[in-house]
């Protein structure tokens, strides 16, 4: 069990440890993505701010002319030192040393005789004049002439406005770049901040969790282990007693020593049963056979079953000669002495539903007293149902000296008896989950009376079973057939 218990332990802190993590990490990446694009959006704003001021101050008359004078690559630096380009270049030097710019700050324009963008002055200190752009051309192109503020490209960030002449015509362009990485860097640098938080987070989580969540799943699991030691102890004690309670009650076999043919039909709700079939063998050719339904089912109705079953037997042995009905009404005076019931409302009403036959073999006569339960009796292939009386074996709801009333069957030899509990008519089922009914088990047995009772045994149990279907048993069922 201990190795249980540290496998729990370690299970449930996995999971917690997994869960917190996914939570972290959901975090962190949330905050990560929000901060990449905060500090993108300040860099465009940055690049705009470059490329406009740029705009403004770039004396488009000089640029113009330089384009006019100038219209070979690099010309401009093998025939004269042009003071209007080296003014122009400055001004783009200075502002790309301010900014901390890590790729120059360019002026470009479009040469419509040879359809390409050219740089004609940069910022950065090797010149250049009219050399074709290759990267990011189409994007330029399609937005030449106006203010651009493009999102990532090819892992740079971009910027332009037009420099226009008094004449407002576009004489060219201001050009700003920046690595996406160094404008996410500070987003990096937060991101692995974060992450080393999150990860001194977890060691203290860890200790926190290993010395208090730890010590309560623990406790948690121990009384999990004791509840289902308990538990243990608890079914094997309920099988012990379901073996106590099937000797208490006949075997099959015994039904077919004293009677032509027999079936008992025994379903318990749970592991106990508060129903119970009874046989006492009181001369050669006298028996007593009882059908009984305790209240309640499993423990409580088998503890009542006890009772009953050996105050039955102490009645059959001390009283044989007592007619049943005689015999009932000498069973629930001692079962309400017993469990003290004499005025009671809590718990008044323990007691039990019973059959009781007394069948002379030689005589040829049953005689029948039922306390809340009939008796099925097939003569020549017709049923009679002989009601008992509407009051229980017990409980204090009814007077203390009950009289039940004992019918008088002269039989035929083939005639068929049949004693049973409410379990198996009270069942829910069929297609539109109604009880099985008396009406239903009369017909079944009517039907097929003439079976042999084995055979008889397996109809009744395949109605039922498929009666309930997948349903719940409702009850328990205990029914006996004898073949008188």
């Amino acid at each position: 069990m201990k190795a249980t218990d540290h496998r729990i332990t370690r299970n449930v802190l996995l999971a917690v440890y997994g869960t917190l993590l996914l939570l972290c990490t959901g975090i962190i990446v949330a905050v990560h993505i929000n901060e990449r694009r905060d500090q993108r959006r300040e860099a465009l704003e940055r690049l705009s701010l470059t490329t406009s001021t740029l705009a403004a101050q770039v004396n488009a008359n000089h640029l113009e002319q330089l384009l006019r004078h100038y219209d070979g690559r690099g010309m401009i630096f093998k025939n004269t030192q042009d003071a209007r380009y080296y003014v122009l270049h400055e001004l783009l030097r200075r502002t790309q040393e301010r900014t901390e710019a890590a790729l120059p700050v360019r002026i470009v324009v479009y040469d419509s005789l040879k359809q390409e963008l050219q740089v004609v002055v940069t910022g950065e200190q090797s010149p250049s004049f009219r050399h074709v752009i290759e990267n990011d051309a189409t994007y330029i192109r399609s937005h030449y002439g106006r203010p651009a503020r493009n999102t990532e490209r090819n892992a740079r960030l971009l910027a332009m406005d037009p420099i226009v002449n008094d004449e407002g015509r576009v004489m060219g362009m201001v050009l700003a770049t920046l690595p996406a990485s160094e404008a996410h860097a500070k987003a990096n640098a937060a991101l692995w901040r974060n992450i080393s938080i999150v990860l001194a987070l977890f060691l203290v989580a860890g200790f926190f969790l290993k010395r208090s969540v730890g010590r309560w799943v623990d406790r948690d699991a121990q009384a999990h282990s004791e509840l289902q030691l308990r538990h243990t102890d608890v079914t094997d004690s309920i099988a012990y007693a379901s073996k106590i309670q099937r000797a208490l009650v006949p075997r099959p076999e015994v039904y077919n020593e004293m009677f032509d043919a027999s079936f008992v039909i025994d379903r318990p709700k749970d592991t106990l049963s508060g129903d119970f079939h009874w046989a006492q063998r009181l001369y050669p050719q006298i028996n007593l056979v009882a059908a009984a339904d305790c209240t309640g089912h499993g423990l409580p109705g088998a503890m009542i079953g006890a009772m009953a079953c050996s105050l039955l037997n102490e009645i059959a042995t001390t009283s044989p000669d007592l007619d049943p009905a005689q015999m009932l009404g000498l069973l629930n005076t001692r079962l309400v002495t017993s469990l003290h019931q004499q005025g009671q409302q809590c718990g008044g009403g323990d007691g039990l539903d019973i059959a009781l036959c007394r069948v002379d073999r030689e005589a040829r006569e049953i005689l029948f007293a039922g306390a809340m339960r009939p008796l099925y009796w097939l003569h020549q292939g017709q049923l009679s149902v002989i009601n008992g009386d509407r009051k229980p074996v017990g409980g204090a709801h009814h007077e203390l000296e009950r009289k039940y009333t004992v019918h008088r069957i002269a039989y035929s030899p083939g005639d068929r008896i049949y004693l049973f509990s409410d379990g198996y008519v009270d069942q829910f089922g069929g297609a539109d989950g109604r009880r099985f009914m008396a009406s239903r088990l009369q017909e079944l047995i009517g039907t097929h009376g003439h079976l042999a009772m084995d055979q008889q045994a397996r109809v009744l149990e395949q109605a039922f079973l498929e009666w309930k279907g997948g349903r719940e048993q409702m009850d328990d069922v205990c029914m006996l057939g004898l073949a008188v």
